[in-house]
């Protein structure tokens, strides 16, 4: 739902609202992914770290890591106002034209307001996750999705001349008020964690949760410069309005993962309830299902992604009566490599699930700094040549030679300890099953030769 709201919250903005201002929602935006690194995956350490304690109902445990959070969560916020307070006067290093953008520099300290209060109230949310009681965390956020697209609907058509100024303080009170319901619905239903009593950590649990945290933060810097270089690049060598463009796609990957991705990161919790229960031989054939799944829908995805994605982008903005909607489209090059990169991410979700949910965070905690490094050289070499292309191409080459076969060389060695060979075998059947699906779903809709949802009705029954 928060998916498909923010799709149609895109698609006003975009009706009612200059270019420019879309690339810098998706500018500004991706500047805050960075300067959440300050998170250092915090809230995926405290979840883990949760799997026993609820296991063995050690209240004193669960209070004592409830109230560190806390502490850590407060200090985040504190470091992500000041470190985007100081960033402040250098934008115009990523934006070359700074006055095509209109109060850039208070549109950009309202985002950074709002980024910063996302983490108040979050750390009683943790014990939710970990008790597989996710459902209530998303029963909040569907109904604040709701209510938060009907506002900024509202505010965009409103006609005001400060309406971009509204549209992100509505996000920022809405964000604030979900996270204090969430921390009370929390506070009711483990009662315990609601006591003043101080209750501290041993130092040798301190010592596990910062060493953990240090290969997370190693983590979190890979998967933000993997997620948001590819958004800095384009504003950077291409233009902020090209930002906007991408933006549009970026959407549409979002209400693909809602409904996929959100699948496998559910699970997290399920699987380090299983970690902690259950046998490696369960825990592997559990692995093995999920592993195939994975490939399944992310292949279908993919597929539709590659077919679909400007056809349907088209004519959702032709329908919202935006004029020369051909200019926010990508060509099939773009289209591919950004569809490829999302199906790397894709099919890593189980082995990175598991390895996750079993803390085996510290084995490869160097590999996400390799891994960004190789992604931001090949991406600035290739965009030279590929244009936008060239930005994804070096975000999928570094994904495949590190990230795609180290997550599982750690979680067999370390968590399931048993040969690769047969993951292996497997993985090569779906990679060549997958690449050919890819292949001859777009040679058949070469062939096709219709416009408007006609066109796209047949090319979903070609995916199909």
């Amino acid at each position: 739902v928060a998916a498909l709201t923010g799709a149609i919250v895109q698609l006003v903005f975009i009706k009612f609202m200059i270019k420019e201002y879309l690339g810098a929602k998706s500018l500004f935006s991706t500047i805050l992914d960075f300067l959440s690194i300050a998170e250092l995956g915090i809230g995926l350490v405290l979840v883990y770290s949760m799997y026993t304690p609820l296991a063995d109902r050690d209240e004193r445990k669960l209070i004592a890591l409830t109230q560190f959070y806390r502490k850590a969560y407060r200090l985040i916020a504190s470091m992500i106002l000041g470190t985007g307070l100081c960033l402040m006067p250098f934008l115009s290093f990523f934006i070359e034209n700074m006055e095509t953008v209109p109060h850039a520099t208070l549109i950009f300290f309202l985002y950074l307001v709002s980024s910063a209060s996302s983490y108040l109230f979050v750390y009683k949310q943790s014990i939710l996750n970990a008790d597989q009681n996710v459902y209530i965390i998303h029963l909040y956020s569907t109904v604040f999705s709701i209510v938060q697209c009907i506002l900024q609907i509202l505010v965009l058509v409103s006609g005001s001349r400060y309406r971009f100024f509204y549209y992100l303080i509505v996000q920022t009170v809405l964000v604030v008020f979900k996270n204090f319901l969430m921390s009370r619905k929390a506070g009711k239903l483990y009662p315990f964690i609601n006591t003043r009593e101080k209750v501290l950590l041993t130092k040798e649990e301190k010592k596990g949760i910062y060493k953990n945290v240090f290969a997370m933060f190693n983590h979190r810097v890979g998967a933000v410069v993997l997620g948001s270089t590819d958004t800095l690049l384009i504003s950077k060598f291409i233009g902020i309005i090209y930002c906007g463009f991408y933006g549009n796609f970026k959407m549409i990957i979002n209400l693909m993962n809602s409904f996929v991705g959100q699948f496998f990161n559910a699970m997290l919790s399920s699987v380090g309830n299983m970690n902690a229960l259950e046998s490696k031989d369960t825990v592997y054939k559990t692995f093995k299902y999920l592993h195939f799944l994975s490939f399944w829908m992310y292949t279908f995805c993919t597929v539709a992604f590659i077919e679909l994605s400007n056809p349907v982008l088209m004519q959702m903005l032709t329908l919202m009566g935006v004029e020369d909607v051909e200019s926010y489209g990508f060509t099939f090059p773009t289209i591919l490599m950004i569809g490829l990169n999302f199906y790397v991410i894709g099919i890593r979700k189980v082995p990175l699930t598991f390895k996750e949910a079993m803390g085996l965070l510290w084995y490869d905690r160097y590999k996400p700094i390799i891994e960004a490094v190789i992604n931001v050289i090949i991406s600035v070499a290739a965009i030279q040549s590929m244009g936008i292309a060239g930005i994804f191409f070096g975000t999928i080459f570094s994904m495949a030679v590190t990230s795609l076969w180290v997550e599982p060389l750690v979680l067999f060695r370390h968590g399931l300890k048993r040969s690769m060979r047969e993951f292996w075998i497997k993985e090569c059947v779906y990679l060549t099953f997958s690449g050919a699906m890819i292949a001859l779903t777009h040679f058949v809709d070469s062939q096709i030769h219709l416009t408007g949802w006609t066109e796209i009705l047949v090319k979903l029954c070609v995916c199909l």
